[in-house]
C-alpha cells in the first residue's frame, strides 16, 4: 500500500475510527495488527524477516537488560552484529558477490554467479532502528521493555516503517507506553501535514521524476548542457519525494498522537555541506554521527583522525543508501566535500576578515548556491557504475548550458509551489508551528484559500499512476 493509494485511505480510516475508542492497551494492539497488515501488503516473504527481527531484537533486548555487566559489551556486540548479517545478506550480498568477480576477472579466474535475493522494504530502516534500541540498553540511557506489544508496535508503527524517520528509541518507546488523546488541533493539522506531503509527492516529485528518466533512458541523445537541468531537476524531485513521504508520515502519526522527528530542516537554506546535513534526513546523519562518528573518535583524536573518521562514515552512509559502486562513490564524494570545507574553515578562520555585513550575506548566498549545487551534481553518481558512466555526464556539463525557456518555465511551474510553501513555513517557525495553525478558527479564511489553490493544481497536475517513493529501494 502506497500512501496516495486509494487502499491505503481506506486502511488508515477504518483503523483511525478504531483507534480514536480505544485506550492505550487497545490501542497499540491495533497499530501492532495493522503495522503487519500494511507491511504484509508488499509480500509474505519480508513480513516473515520483518517479525524475525522484532522477536529477535525484542528477546535479545531482554537478554542483554539481565545479563551480568562483565558480558554486555560482548551480548551487545552479538546482538548488533545478528542486526547487520540480517541487513547484509538480504542487501549486500550480491554486491559482494560483484566485488568478488570484478577483483578476479583482473586475473582470469573462474567467477561466481550473482545471487538474486529478495530485498525486503524498509530493511535499511528498522535495521538501524534496532541497533539503536540494542545501543541504547547497552548505555544505559533507555531500560528494555518486557512489553511485546509495545516493541512490536516499536518496530511496526506504519508511519515510518518502510523509509524513516529513523526514530530513537528513548522519543518513540514513551510515547508509545503513554496514553494518547489524539486532540482537533493534532487531527487537523495532521491531516494537512500529510495533504502536503501527498502533494509534494504527486504534483512536484512525480511530474518532475518524467524529464529525469527520460534524460537517462539509454540511448538518449543530449542536447549540450543538459545535465546542468537535470542536476537541478534531480535535486528538486529527490527533494519533493523524500520529504514528502517523511511529512505525511508525520502527519499520520500526529493524527494518532504521536510526534516524530522533522527529517528536513529546508535543507537547499544551508550554506556549506556541515551544515546541510545538519538539515537533510535528519535522523540519518544524526545516526551515523551519535553511533559511528562519535564512537571512532569524532574529532578528538587531531584533525588527521578526524578526517579519516568522516570519510569512513560517509563511505558507510553512501553503502547504507545502495549496494551499488555508484552509492560508494558518492558516499565518498559527500566525506571529501565536508573534509575539503572543514580545511577550509579552518585556514580562513586564522585571519580576522572584519567583512561588512553586506559582503557576509552574499558569501552566505554564494556558499548556499554552491552547496545545493555540488549535492545536486552528487545525485548524479546514484546512475554511475563505472568511469566509462560517468565521463558523458562531465562532458555535456562542461560543453555549454542548455536553455530552453519552455523547460525552464515547466520545471518552475512545479517546484515554485513547494518554494512557496517553504518560505510559508518559515515565516511560521517551521512546518509544525505552520500546521498547527491550520487548526485555529482564526486562520481559516487564509487557508481556506491557499488550501483550495493547491487542490486546483493537484488535481489539474498531480500523477496519479502508482509511483512508489525514491527511498524504498533502500
Amino acid at each position: 500500500m502506497l500512501f496516495h493509494s486509494l487502499g491505503f485511505l481506506v486502511f488508515f480510516g477504518v483503523v483511525f475510527c478504531t483507534y480514536v475508542y480505544l485506550g492505550t492497551k487497545g490501542q497499540n494492539v491495533l497499530l501492532m495488527v495493522a503495522g503487519l497488515v500494511f507491511y504484509g501488503s508488499w509480500g509474505w516473504e519480508p513480513t516473515c524477516i520483518l517479525v524475525f527481527s522484532v522477536l529477535g531484537n525484542f528477546f535479545g533486548g531482554l537478554w542483554l537488560a539481565r545479563s551480568q555487566e562483565s558480558s554486555k559489551n560482548r551480548i551487545a556486540g552479538v546482538l548488533i552484529a545478528l542486526n547487520l548479517c540480517l541487513l547484509g545478506i538480504f542487501k549486500y550480498s550480491s554486491f559482494g558477490v560483484q566485488i568478488w568477480n570484478d577483483l578476479i576477472g583482473i586475473f582470469d579466474g573462474n567467477k561466481i554467479e550473482i545471487p538474486k535475493l529478495l530485498l525486503p522494504l524498509g530493511i535499511s530502516f528498522y535495521t538501524f532502528h534496532n541497533i539503536s534500541y540494542i545501543v541504547e540498553i547497552r548505555t544505559g540511557r533507555i531500560s528494555a521493555t518486557d512489553d511485546i506489544v509495545q516493541f512490536s508496535v516499536y518496530d511496526l508503527f506504519f508511519p515510518l516503517l518502510l523509509i524513516g524517520p529513523i526514530e530513537r528509541p528513548n522519543s518513540l518507546l514513551p510515547q508509545i507506553a503513554n496514553r494518547r488523546d489524539p486532540d482537533f488541533e493534532n487531527v487537523w493539522g495532521g491531516f494537512w501535514l500529510f495533504a502536503w506531503g501527498i502533494f509534494k509527492k504527486t504534483f512536484v516529485g512525480d511530474n518532475l521524476v518524467f524529464f529525469v528518466e527520460k534524460v537517462l533512458q539509454p540511448g538518449v541523445q543530449w542536447p549540450e548542457g543538459i545535465v546542468w537541468w537535470l542536476a537541478f531537476t534531480m535535486s528538486l524531485q529527490l527533494y519533493a519525494d523524500f520529504s514528502g513521504y517523511t511529512d505525511a508520515a508525520r502527519g499520520l502519526a500526529r493524527m494518532l498522537g504521536f510526534q516524530l522527528t522533522n527529517n528536513f530542516n529546508f535543507p537547499y537554506l544551508a550554506s556549506n555541506p556541515v551544515e546541510f546535513w545538519k538539515r537533510w534526513h535528519i535522523s540519518l546523519s544524526s545516526w551515523l554521527r551519535d553511533y559511528i562518528y562519535i564512537p571512532l573518535g569524532g574529532n578528538r583524536h587531531g584533525f588527521l583522525r578526524q578526517i579519516l573518521n568522516i570519510i569512513f562514515v560517509w563511505l558507510l552512509g553512501g553503502l547504507w543508501h545502495g549496494a551499488a559502486y555508484g552509492y560508494l562513490v558518492w558516499g565518498l564524494f559527500c566525506g571529501l566535500h565536508i573534509v575539503v570545507y572543514d580545511v577550509g574553515s579552518k585556514v580562513v578562520s586564522g585571519y580576522d576578515w572584519n567583512l561588512p555585513g553586506w559582503i557576509r550575506n552574499c558569501i552566505r548566498v554564494g556558499g548556499t548556491v554552491l552547496t545545493w549545487g555540488i549535492f545536486s551534481f552528487g545525485l548524479i553518481l546514484f546512475h554511475v557504475g563505472s568511469e566509462k558512466d560517468l565521463s558523458p555526464y562531465f562532458r555535456n556539463a562542461i560543453s555549454g548550458f542548455y536553455w530552453s525557456p519552455i523547460l525552464a518555465a515547466k520545471i518552475l511551474f512545479f517546484g515554485i509551489p513547494v518554494l512557496l510553501m517553504d518560505v510559508l513555513q518559515i515565516r511560521a517557525g517551521g512546518s509544525d508551528a505552520f500546521f498547527s495553525r491550520w487548526a485555529r478558527p482564526e486562520y481559516f479564511v487564509k487557508i481556506s484559500g491557499l488550501a483550495f489553490c493547491y487542490a486546483l493544481l493537484f488535481m489539474a497536475g498531480g500523477v496519479f499512476e502508482k509511483k512508489v517513493f525514491f527511498y524504498f529501494q533502500f
